[in-house]
């Protein structure tokens, strides 16, 4: 019986780092997009989103009827690097006449979309529509109740690693 359960020990302890080796050790990143209007503003979040650790993400609003896709595109100051990173993004699309939108969250240059969800704008006037603020939180996402930093902080801890 001894030998059964050492055999059996070894076959699971294998499995097992055999996945976490496949895995890289990491988590992948969750990906997921939430929406919200707060008077004629939508506030979009996409939190952990997976890009190069040096990037700063940027974003392009593309209009077409109910839809509203928002393109997320790399930027680099310096970089790329040789690694990925869970982000924190938001950014607001504001002066958005009432009515019900399809709020989409793409990748500019695959056209993966990331998610999408439905949004209701119930106040508001005829504006010409456009982007707001926008952030990004360092490399690992923000934690609860953190002030959002500055998006260079990034970059900078990504250097070091």
């Amino acid at each position: 019986m001894g030998k059964e359960t050492l055999a059996v020990f070894l076959v699971v302890s294998s499995l097992l780092v055999f996945s976490i080796a496949a895995q890289g050790g990491e988590p992948p990143c969750s990906d997921t997009v939430r929406a919200q209007a707060i008077g004629n503003t939508i506030q979009v979040y996409h939190n952990q989103a997976q890009w190069n650790c040096c990037a700063t993400i940027q974003f392009d609003l593309v209009p077409a009827q109910d839809t509203l896709n928002l393109l997320e595109t790399e930027t680099f100051s310096v970089g790329p690097c040789h690694c990925d990173c869970c982000f924190d993004l938001s950014t607001t699309i504001v002066d958005v006449t009432p009515g019900t939108y399809l709020v989409r969250v793409l990748d500019a240059q695959t056209g993966e979309v990331f998610g999408e969800v439905w949004v209701t704008v119930e106040t508001g006037q005829l504006y010409p529509l456009g982007l707001g603020e926008s952030s990004q939180s360092p490399c690992g996402g923000w934690a609860i109740g953190v002030v959002k930093q500055d998006p260079t902080w990034g970059r900078i801890k990504a250097l070091y690693r």
